[in-house]
C-alpha cells in the first residue's frame, strides 16, 4: 500500500483513495441491504389471528360428551331440515392436560355428566371456526348441571388417506404462536402427553380441515404419536364427522408414513 494511502484514525482526514472505496461501498450497500430488508418481510407468514382470551373468563352452557373426545355441544337451532345444530366446544384443562381428570372429579360430586347440561366457566380458545374452552379454575370451573337431551349428528366419510400436520389443538387455535411447526414440536409433544386431544391439520385445495385423531375403534393414543408430532405425515383411516368435528380413526399405527426428512424419534418435551 502506497504511504499516501496509509490512514490513522486520528488524523484529520482519510486518503482520497480510501474515501472514494468507502463512499462506493456504501451506496452499493444500502440498496443491497434495502431489498434483503424487504425480502425477508416479505417471506414472513401472514399473522395468526387464533385468540386466548387470557385473564378474562367466561361461562359456557352446552351439553356434555366424552365422544369422540370431551366437548360441550352448545346449540345453535335447527336447520333447514329441522335438525338441531351444535357448536362443539372442546374441552381442556390448565396447563398442558386434558379436561377427563377434573370433570371426573366434579362427577365425583355430581353424578354422571354424560349428556347433560352442563355450565362452566374457563377461559376461550378460537381460531378458524374451531373454539375451545380451557377450565382454567379446574373442578372449580363447575357452575351448575341440569337434564338433558344429547342427539349429536353423525356421519360417515369412509376410508381416507390424509397428508397433514399432528398438533395440539389447544395450543395452536390460540396459546401458542406458532402452534404449529417444529418450533413448537417439544411443546405439543408435552400436551398430547397431558392427555389434550391430538389434532390432524389437513391442506388440499387451498382449504385447511382438521381432524380429531383416535386410534382403531375409537381408541384414545397419545404417546404413539409422539415420533410424527409436527412433521408432514400421511395417515390412513376410517374417517367421520360429529357435529362440526372431523374425526380419523387410524387402521394401524405402523402404516403411518413420514413425508418429511429428518424426524426426532424423541423429541424432548418442555415443562408445565
Amino acid at each position: 500500500m502506497a504511504k499516501e494511502n496509509f490512514y490513522i484514525g486520528y488524523l484529520p482526514s482519510a486518503p482520497k483513495p480510501l474515501k472514494r472505496f468507502l463512499s462506493r461501498f456504501v451506496w452499493l450497500t444500502i440498496p443491497i441491504l434495502l431489498v434483503f430488508a424487504v425480502s425477508l418481510v416479505l417471506y414472513q407468514k401472514d399473522y395468526v389471528t387464533s385468540t386466548f382470551e387470557i385473564g378474562q373468563l367466561s361461562t359456557i352452557e352446552g351439553m356434555l360428551t366424552y365422544e369422540p373426545v370431551p366437548m360441550l355441544k352448545v346449540p345453535l337451532g335447527k336447520n333447514d331440515q329441522g335438525k338441531e345444530q351444535y357448536q362443539s366446544v372442546l374441552l381442556v384443562d390448565f396447563g398442558k392436560k386434558g379436561a377427563e381428570e377434573s370433570l371426573r372429579k366434579i362427577e365425583a360430586t355430581h353424578g354422571a355428566l354424560e349428556g347433560k347440561s352442563l355450565t362452566l366457566e374457563g377461559t376461550l380458545i378460537y381460531y378458524d371456526g374451531k373454539s375451545l374452552l380451557e377450565m382454567t379454575k379446574s373442578e372449580n370451573a363447575f357452575v351448575k348441571v341440569e337434564g338433558g337431551s344429547l342427539a349429536s349428528q353423525t356421519k360417515i366419510i369412509g376410508k381416507v388417506n390424509l397428508r397433514g400436520e399432528i398438533a395440539d389443538p389447544k395450543c395452536y387455535f390460540g396459546v401458542m404462536k406458532p402452534g404449529e411447526g417444529k418450533p413448537h414440536r417439544s411443546c405439543a409433544a408435552r400436551c398430547i402427553a397431558g392427555g389434550i386431544p391430538p389434532v390432524f391439520k389437513v391442506e388440499q385445495n387451498g382449504t385447511v380441515d382438521y381432524y380429531l385423531v383416535k386410534g382403531a375403534g375409537g381408541k384414545a393414543i397419545y404417546e404413539e404419536l409422539f415420533s410424527i408430532i409436527a412433521e408432514r405425515v400421511s395417515l390412513e383411516g376410517q374417517a367421520y364427522q360429529v357435529d362440526d368435528w372431523k374425526v380419523i380413526e387410524i387402521d394401524d399405527l405402523s402404516e403411518i408414513k413420514r413425508l418429511s426428512q429428518g424426524g426426532l424419534p424423541n423429541p424432548p418435551m418442555c415443562s408445565f
